[in-house]
């Protein structure tokens, strides 16, 4: 069985070395190169040839250079972008005019481009945000000129954290975790209406991030890879009703975009140094600022609303001394870097107190699971209760006003709030709302979302059905409802179908588990996390006690 980092021990340190293991082990086998996932996710925005003819404009007003070009060589010009661009929709899942069993061609001449405006010290974050604006709002002013439409407007923008010295709140993780990536997409709402945009403070959260980034040098890129899988983390935990977190690496001489549902991760890795990964990176760039909500992984299911909220963030901790990698870590955790512009074929219980939890014990942003764990003397630990050699971190921490995004109606019900999650990047993912009915609003359930294998689904339903056949016990709880949520394309919901976009055939033989999202509704009784001692655990289970 493998060992989710959606959750953890209660004796057991959470700190970065931890979650990056877990995480690891969690992908071990799941993570692959997707050489279309930019058409995959904003090929409906940007196609190829639009983004072909945006790289002619960025070409003439000195964005992007090609070594092999000199000032006013039109024909030169256009034989290099026809270069890129056919080897850009070799890659593209929704070709047109090549055969799907026909390899990439090879251009007859290796173009040398590159980006001179690109930050020489990326690790700046507000260099490197400030850099990719440019690049979207160039990309974008060029794309109203070329299709004539004035309509195109923006979603979204890349943000830096505010501030340098603390973790960026709401990923409830704890002190010993450096959860502040270096730039961010965060919607429209989050800037101010000036003619240059500020990022408002209170919007820099998980519960607002649309996609993380790390920027790294092209020998540090496997690094940057791990990490930001960990902030791709923290966005489901604080977001566990998204189908998947996004995730971006972006160095002077390459960019990786990374989409993690519940069956994976998988990612495209790109080199800006040929004329593909020029076109690619335009079309990220603008999908990113185009795109929905639906585009970063929204469930279209589940309602969200806004919230202000105040937390206490803690300082980041110093950075980890190197660590000595055995063979055995090094091979679990291995991502080779191939930056290289290949040209290569894409792929085609609980107690019978029936009472819900007070208000002030449900969270509309985060869970029993991810916000306090019991430990063997029965006390409570929280999010921000790093343990270090036995010791709590006086780390200091200051109070900030944020808001929030909260679900307020999930599969058509009123959302109270969020009971339990274990959302990390693969694996079911469950999560359990307390919903109201629409009569009176105050009788509550549990809507318990969980994305289970497709092997095992088929079992769940038969199980609840022979347990709906017999008498059961007063402190058993099953389902009193179960479905399975359909896709826009009237298919159940899916990760290889869904998010992914196989076909039937390519399902029927996966390199991962295939996961269906499945629901249900039952009685809330009280969870097991809110026992406070195996002694009231006793009193409830067998002794039916009221709720305290």
């Amino acid at each position: 069985m493998k060992q989710s980092a959606g959750s953890k021990y209660p004796s057991e340190n959470h700190t970065r070395d931890v979650v990056d293991g877990q995480i690891n082990h969690e992908l071990t086998k799941a993570r692959y190169r997707s050489l279309d996932l930019a058409d995959l996710m904003f090929g409906h925005l940007v196609t190829t040839r639009l983004a072909r003819d945006i790289l002619d404009r960025l070409l003439a007003d000195g964005t992007v250079t090609c070594e092999e070009i000199k000032p006013n060589e039109e024909e030169e010009t256009r034989h290099a972008l026809d270069a890129a661009y056919t080897d850009a929709v070799a890659h593209a899942c929704l070709r047109s005019d090549a055969p799907l069993d026909e390899p990439a061609p090879e251009p007859e001449t290796k173009y040398q481009w590159s980006w001179p405006k690109f930050p020489t010290t990326p690790t700046n974050g507000n260099k490197l945000v400030a850099f990719l604006n440019n690049v979207a709002d160039s990309a974008l002013s060029s794309a109203r000129s070329i299709l004539q439409d004035d309509s195109l407007q923006p979603r979204n923008r890349f943000a830096a954290p505010v501030d340098k010295n603390h973790a960026i709140p709401l990923s409830y993780e704890p002190n010993g975790e450096d959860m502040r990536p270096d730039f961010m997409v965060l919607p429209l709402a989050a800037f101010s209406d000036d003619d240059e945009p500020k990022v408002k403070g209170a919007y820099v959260n998980f519960t607002a991030m649309l996609l993380a980034g790390e920027s790294k040098s092209a020998r540090n890129a496997r690094e940057g890879l791990i990490q930001v899988q960990r902030y791709m983390r923290g966005i489901k935990r604080a977001q566990p009703w998204l189908r998947f977190a996004t995730g971006m690496t972006v160095g002077k001489d390459f960019v990786a975009l990374l989409r993690g549902d519940c069956s994976g991760i998988e990612r495209i890795e790109l080199s800006l140094a040929d004329g593909r990964g020029c076109i690619e990176f335009i079309r990220i760039i603008l999908g990113i600022v185009l795109a929905d909500k639906k585009a970063f992984g929204n469930n279209p299911y589940v309602e969200i609303g806004e919230k202000d909220v105040s937390v206490d963030v803690p300082e980041l901790r110093p950075a980890d001394p190197p660590r000595t990698v055995t063979s055995d870590s090094a091979c679990q955790s291995s991502i080779p870097p191939t930056f290289s512009g290949s040209t290569s074929k894409p792929r085609t219980s609980c107690s019978a107190s029936s009472d819900p939890p007070r208000a002030d014990q449900l969270s509309a942003t985060s869970s029993a699971g991810s916000k306090s764990r019991t430990t063997s003397g029965g006390s409570k630990r929280g999010p921000d209760d790093e343990i270090s050699r036995g010791q709590k971190s006086k780390r200091r921490k200051r109070t900030v006003a944020l808001r929030a995004f909260i679900p307020v109606r999930v599969h058509g019900r009123e959302c109270i709030g969020i009971l339990f999650t274990s959302g990390s990047i693969r694996g079911r993912g469950t999560t359990v709302y307390v919903v109201a009915t629409a009569g009176d609003g105050k009788t509550y359930f549990a809507l318990k979302t969980s994305w289970q294998d497709v092997a095992r689904a088929d079992d769940q339903a038969a199980v609840l059905k022979k347990l709906s056949d017999h008498k059961l016990h007063p402190n058993l709880v099953i389902p009193l409802e179960l479905f399975k949520p359909k896709a826009d394309d009237g298919r159940v919901d899916s990760t290889l179908g869904t998010t992914r976009a196989l076909v039937d055939e390519e399902i029927q033989q996966p390199k991962v588990e295939n996961r269906i999202l499945t629901a249900t509704v039952s009685e809330l009784r009280r969870p097991v996390a809110y026992f406070w001692s195996p002694h009231d655990f006793w009193e409830g289970a067998y002794r039916r006690s009221a709720w305290p």
